[in-house]
């Protein structure tokens, strides 16, 4: 039996070297950047749509767990992002930006498993879903006068969050395509009240409905990433596209940013004693 089990966990991760682990012990570890497009607007610092270049950072690490007879798998992302944009004349500037961490437990349907697929399941289509803990807290600052320049953006949300992959094979070679949406539920939300400065929120202490629940009514948001994980001698190279649809409406207060990037990165497997 000892033997039986140690030939199956024998594995050769998009073409290293094979090694011997024990069941569940892959993780995967993966880095990209990438830039693209931006649309934000944020009333409380003005009327208008700003429209820029956004630059983006995400860095994953996925692997197996014994939960649920080990078909529960954890996700942990952390996702930074930049934009630089202006008005539709071109006379004001507007920078904006965040960063956003998020854990994961995801249910692997069908005895998949949906971090090493290729390895580890004999299907070429593997499903996932679950719920995810994530925070927020980023930054919108118009370049003008005046006393409110800047925006703060703060929320502790959870997520309903699922992800497919699917096993394409080219002559020989895995080409691995992933898919993974994200839609807040629940969770609090930052924002001032709509007038209010964050001078009087702050300094004076005058607190006017700034902690607020969020749910979709008031935070319709949805996260998507697209990847295709590309085999090259012992690495593997992803190419991406990541679109994010944050808005919120708080306060008689609209805000939205909306955001196109194709990213690219590299991902390891390593494995856990």
């Amino acid at each position: 039996m000892t033997v039986v089990l140690l030939l199956l966990s024998s594995l050769c991760a998009f073409g290293q070297d094979t090694i011997v682990v024990s069941p569940n012990r892959e993780v995967l570890h993966s880095s990209m950047i990438g830039a693209g497009w931006a649309n934000v607007l944020d009333t409380y610092l003005s009327p208008y749509n700003y429209k820029g270049t956004d630059f983006r950072i995400q860095r994953e690490t996925q692997r197996m767990t014994t939960l649920w007879n080990g078909r529960v798998s954890n996700q942990s992302l952390i996702d930074v992002n930049a934009c630089v944009n202006e008005n539709h004349v071109g006379n004001i500037d507007e920078y904006a930006g965040g960063i956003r961490y998020s854990q994961g437990w995801f249910y692997n349907f069908a005895d998949g498993n949906i971090v090493n697929p290729v390895e580890r399941s004999a299907s070429r289509w593997n499903f996932a879903a679950g719920l995810a803990a994530s925070g927020y807290l980023g930054v919108v600052y118009i370049d003008r006068s005046g006393n409110n320049p800047a925006q703060a953006k703060a929320d502790i949300m959870m997520d309903a969050t699922a992800m497919a992959t699917y096993d394409m094979r080219i002559a020989g070679h895995h080409y691995l395509w992933r898919y993974q949406f994200a839609i807040p539920l629940m969770g609090i939300a930052f924002s001032p009240n709509y007038g209010q400065s964050y001078y009087e929120a702050f300094v004076l202490g005058n607190s006017d409905h700034n902690v607020l629940f969020a749910y979709p009514g008031n935070m319709p948001s949805m996260r998507h990433r697209l990847t295709l994980d590309i085999p090259i001698r012992r690495y593997t190279l992803r190419l991406g596209y990541v679109a994010q649809f944050n808005q919120s409406t708080f306060n008689h207060l609209k805000y939205h940013s909306w955001t196109h990037d194709l990213v690219i990165g590299f991902n390891k497997y390593l494995y856990r004693k």
